[in-house]
């Protein structure tokens, strides 16, 4: 299912989709591949598509031009698509204890936000070059803690950003809330100005080094990624993945380096791929836009069994890490 796609039959379906951003349309049609995969029960569907929509009036539209009709569905009984992750499986998983790094949780001050965030390193001096972490739409993990210990193995200073901070902390806000309040008016841009003020308290860290800074993210993630890319001049290099850009019409504003990472059966991504690519070629900057064979929409993510794939997610990391050893150098 697309971003374009409407449902059959319903003219002028598409213009419920039309009022919202585009990430709401992207979650929109995220939490309708859910349900239409069985794993994301209709009340949970309604409900966070209302959540992120405004009411239930607005996601009934939505739906419809998703192509989802009021009907029952075996969907009924299945479990919310990101209740109980497992526990981590990638060969690329790194221990908290790990002797060659040190990790910790700390504070980005922004806005007057103290911003929760988790902090890995490299044992020894440096200076070392650093990655920013954003999270996907249901907030921050033990996953993503795991993924800034994995870039502290390899060198890297990594910072990773608990983005609902300002709701009190992702496990303040109950689950089925988070993509909400993720996609609430005003914050892409509030976000923008979390990952510069990492940047900044980077940059004051005497074991980084200033001049290369580098961003992933997934998901919601990814869409956050495109947009510092997009606002951030002094950003060097960005690996977003599976996620459409929150500021399209800014993409020629972009200067780092850029890696877009997807998978070959996310087609409601992937619909963004051309846009991306015209518009990242008339920058001239470095990019390559990467679609990984057998994989889907959140495949890195190795705590989510039900999207995970392996080959691709490990392919995913080493064309990662080459990047950032490329363009952050």
């Amino acid at each position: 299912m697309s971003l374009n796609e409407v449902g059959p039959g319903r003219e002028g379906a598409g213009t419920a989709l039309d009022r919202l951003n585009i990430t709401q349309r992207y979650l929109a049609t995220e939490f309708a591949d859910g349900y239409e995969d069985g794993v994301l029960p209709r009340r949970d569907l309604i409900e966070r598509v209302a959540r992120i929509t405004g009411g239930i009036g607005t996601a009934a539209s939505v739906l419809l031009a998703l192509g989802i009709r009021p009907a029952t569905s075996s969907a009924q009984s299945t479990p919310p698509m990101y209740s109980m992750p497992g526990d981590a499986s990638s060969p690329a998983s790194v221990s908290p204890n790990d002797p060659a790094i040190v990790a910790s949780d700390v504070i980005v001050p922004s806005g007057g936000v103290d911003v929760a965030a988790y902090l890995a390193r490299p044992v020894g001096d440096g200076p070392f070059p650093a990655v920013m972490i954003c999270h996907e739409n249901a907030g921050t993990a033990e996953h993503f803690r795991d993924v800034a210990r994995r870039f502290a193995k390899v060198g890297y200073v990594a910072i990773h950003l608990d983005l609902l901070s300002r709701e009190g902390g992702t496990e303040a806000v109950p689950a089925n809330q988070r993509a909400a309040a993720l996609t609430a008016p005003g914050k892409a841009e509030v976000f923008v100005d979390d990952f510069r003020a990492a940047m900044a308290l980077l940059r004051a860290d005497p074991g980084v080094r200033g001049d290369a800074i580098g961003m992933t993210g997934y998901c919601f993630g990814g869409s956050v990624t495109w947009n510092v890319a997009c606002r951030e001049p002094g950003l060097r290099a960005a690996v977003p993945f599976y996620g459409p850009p929150g500021f399209p019409e800014e993409l020629g504003e972009i200067r780092a380096s850029c890696l877009g990472v997807y998978g070959d059966s996310d087609a409601r991504v992937n619909a963004s791929i051309p846009v991306v690519e015209k518009a990242l070629r008339s920058t001239g900057v470095a990019h390559d836009l990467r679609v990984y064979a057998g994989a889907g929409h959140a495949f890195f993510n190795d705590t989510r069994p039900q999207v995970y794939a392996e080959e691709a997610s490990m392919q995913a990391w080493r064309d990662t890490l080459e990047w950032f050893s490329k363009h952050l150098a």
